[in-house]
């Protein structure tokens, strides 16, 4: 196979056929095999079809929600006595440090730094 070029683009591709041409037996057995292959690919690009389009409706169907939490600056002190207090508002619910430091308008970090401490002082139970 030889490529012809101009100014360095492949414009097209010279394509020469075997030393020994096909018979005619072979040249059909050819076609009927190809001819599976692209019925195969067929069925496999209509699966993927399939699939991206349940993908696409179960996209459009996720409920999508979002908060926006601003985050007040406070030292673990602070946060601990905050923290004591909503878990008390809220006592026998099974509250998770990252919910009460979004209601609570706290820094993530500081808050689980301040409920691992309040934990080790026996003022919060890990459940």
């Amino acid at each position: 196979m030889e490529e012809a070029t101009t100014s360095g683009i492949v414009s097209h591709k010279k394509v020469t056929m075997a030393a020994e041409p096909l018979g005619t037996k072979e040249l059909y057995s050819k076609i009927e095999e190809f001819s599976e292959i692209i019925d195969m690919l067929r069925l496999e690009v209509s699966i993927l079809v399939s699939k991206v389009d349940n993908l696409e409706r179960n996209i459009t169907s996720l409920p999508v929600s979002v908060r926006i939490v601003e985050v007040k600056e406070t030292t673990v002190e602070e946060a601990k006595e905050e923290i004591q207090r909503y878990y008390e508002e809220h006592k026998g619910e099974s509250i998770y440090p990252d919910n009460a430091a979004d209601q609570l308008g706290l820094d993530l970090k500081i808050t689980m730094q301040a409920v691992e401490e309040l934990i080790k002082a026996g003022k919060l139970e890990e459940m």
